[in-house]
This record gives C-alpha cells, structure tokens and sequence, in this order.
C-alpha cells in the first residue's frame, strides 16, 4: 500500500468499567494453562466454560481431549468441530487452554481496500503501538477468501499436538462475510500464549469457521483494544506437572502446529 489508512482513521475511545457494582474490567486477559502445555499433549484441564465465560464475552481457545476450536463472541461460546461446523456448548465443558477478555475497542478502523494477512497484521500492529504489549483484535466484513482448520477429538494416551495437525481437516471459504477475532501476542509470551497473531473465523450466519491459517479480506471494520492486565491460571493436574514446557525449537513447533 502507498499510504497507510492508520493515518486517516477514524479514532473511537472507549471508558473502561471498573469497580463494585459496575461492569467488569474491560480488555484485561484471562488465561487458563499455556500454549506450551497443549503443544505437549496437555488437552484436559479444570477449567469449565462458565468459569471462563465469568471472565470475558470475547475470545478463543479448545476444549478437553482437544475436541475442536473455541471462539466466544457476546459471550457465547461456539465449538467448530472437525467439519468446521459450529455449535453453541453447555458451560460445564472444560477446557485445557482458552483466553478471554471483556473487549472494548479502543481505536476503530473501517477499510475500503483490499488486504492480505501481512499488509492487516502490520494495519492492527501501527494500531496497537506497543510490541510488548499484548492487542486483542477484531474485524467484522467481507473476505475474499478465509482458510481454517480445527482438530479431531482425541484419545488416551494422547498424541503430541505436531501428530495431530498433520492430520487435521481444513476449510476454504471464498467470498464470505463474517467476524475473525484474537489476539496479537508479544514474541516475549511465546510458550505462554502464541506469539504473534492467533484468530479464529465466524461466519455471518453463525454456522461455520475455525482457527485461521490464511486469509484476504476485502473491506469491512477493524477494531482493536490494548492488553496490559493478565491473568493466567495454571492447572494443578499430573497431566501438566510432567508437561515438558521448555522443549528445544519451541517457537517452530507452534509456527507448525498453528498453520503459519
């Protein structure tokens, strides 16, 4: 692109609820365990979603024996299963990794131009303004095409996340409307959460996506808020206590098992 839209955007500021008897918190992440534990086969934790959902309306994440990608908008949860269909879910599934927060745009972006995964990413990075902070993201409009994938349900004894998705099934969406939501995560965080950016895809209709592995959107509403607060709540399960949570390669391993 010759001129960046950043220049001329329109800028929405948001107040942030906080206290005793007023709305929670806004745009403060909650984490349950890590991506380093699921990428090791840690795919059952404690946390149910109701638990998850007390701390935000916006977010993604899977569900326990790795059954399928999360997404939560206005705070209903959605489960894509291997088919890419999509289904609300009963708040007392679990789940071994999800984030969430109570988004509140900060900066607010309409784009009238065609845009590619990169030319989007460095689009929300001049928004956000800080590497070393974590952004969460969402745009709502038109793509050209979206690509997504999910994950089969899983049995005992689990298999490492990198023999999972080679076997993963994958979507192609052409000319579709919907909303991707997630989070830019600083590169600092890798293992912790997925450094870079993790989105996941509804479509308009409510009824298709997955986790997002390419992507060209046409035009449509960027919105995006900046994360300081986090919250992360480890399991204390047998499971994740002889989790290998600092292997060597690390960071290639979650580039392969998040499609990049």
């Amino acid at each position: 692109m010759k001129n960046s839209p950043v220049a001329d955007m329109d800028v929405r500021s948001s107040a942030l609820g906080n206290g005793v008897g007023k709305k929670p918190v806004a745009n403060r992440l909650y984490q349950t365990s890590t991506m380093a534990a699921l990428l090791d086969a840690v795919y059952d934790g404690e946390t149910t979603l109701d638990e998850v959902l007390h701390h935000g309306n916006f977010g993604l994440g899977t569900f326990n024996a790795l059954d399928g990608e999360m997404i939560v908008t206005d705070g209903v949860a959605r489960q894509f299963r291997a088919e890419g269909q999509a289904a609300k879910v009963p708040g007392s599934l679990k789940t071994p990794f999800a984030c969430v927060t109570y988004f509140e745009p900060e900066k607010t972006l309409n784009i009238d131009t065609p845009q590619t995964k990169e030319t989007f990413e460095a689009l929300v990075d001049q928004l956000v303004g800080n590497p070393n902070l974590f952004g969460a993201v969402r745009f709502t409009g038109q793509f050209e095409r979206v690509d997504t994938r999910t994950v089969f349900c899983q049995c005992k004894p689990y298999p490492h996340m990198l023999d999972v998705v080679k076997k993963q099934p994958t979507l192609t969406m052409e000319s579709v409307t919907g909303t991707m939501i997630g989070f830019r995560t600083p590169v600092y965080m890798q293992g912790v959460n997925v450094a870079g950016y993790h989105l996941h895809f509804l479509t308009e209709d409510q009824k298709r996506g997955g986790h997002v592995t390419e992507y060209r959107l046409v035009r449509g509403q960027l919105e995006v808020a900046v994360i300081s607060d986090l919250e992360i709540q480890l399991p204390r399960t047998e499971q994740f206590a002889k989790a290998n949570l600092n292997p060597e390669h690390l960071s290639e391993a979650i580039r392969i098992a998040e499609g990049g």
